[in-house]
């Protein structure tokens, strides 16, 4: 499954130049608080200005920021917590280790495997919570 962002929202001032980004889950990782965090591999590395350096990044862990909502197959216009992976054994680890990401963005998320993400914000209603509102299918 592939994610695309198409806008954030307090970020780094460089992340906005970056935007939209796209990434490809790669697998589902629990969390020392939640057990529904993804890891993803960006299609095109990101620019991150970090204490006066720039790091290149390469993978995100994101998650739904909403209780209620989960990322998923067709999933539009969800609100998701973005992380940068800062050390490179975090890809490899079981679980998500805090002290090997930097949380950095609030961004707003489209399944976008084999389509583009779509064009201007939409509403943000997304997965369960969505449906609560007689959005999308019910279950």
């Amino acid at each position: 499954m592939k994610l695309t962002v198409t806008s954030v929202d307090y970020n780094p001032p460089e992340l906005n130049e970056q935007v939209p980004f796209s990434f490809k889950l790669l697998r589902m990782l629990p969390g020392p608080d939640r057990p529904d965090y993804w890891l993803g591999v960006l299609d095109r590395p990101l620019s991150w200005i970090d204490d006066n350096h720039e790091r290149v990044v390469k993978h995100v862990i994101v998650c739904a920021r909403w209780q209620g909502t989960q990322i998923e197959a067709l999933v539009q216009n969800l609100p998701v917590g973005v992380a940068y992976v800062t050390d490179a054994t975090q890809v490899d680890d079981p679980s998500v280790s805090f002290d090997k990401c930097r949380y950095v963005a609030i961004g707003l998320a489209h399944e976008t495997e084999g389509r583009p993400a779509p064009q201007g914000q939409g509403p943000t209603m997304a997965g369960r919570i969505a449906r609560a509102f007689g959005f999308g299918k019910s279950e």
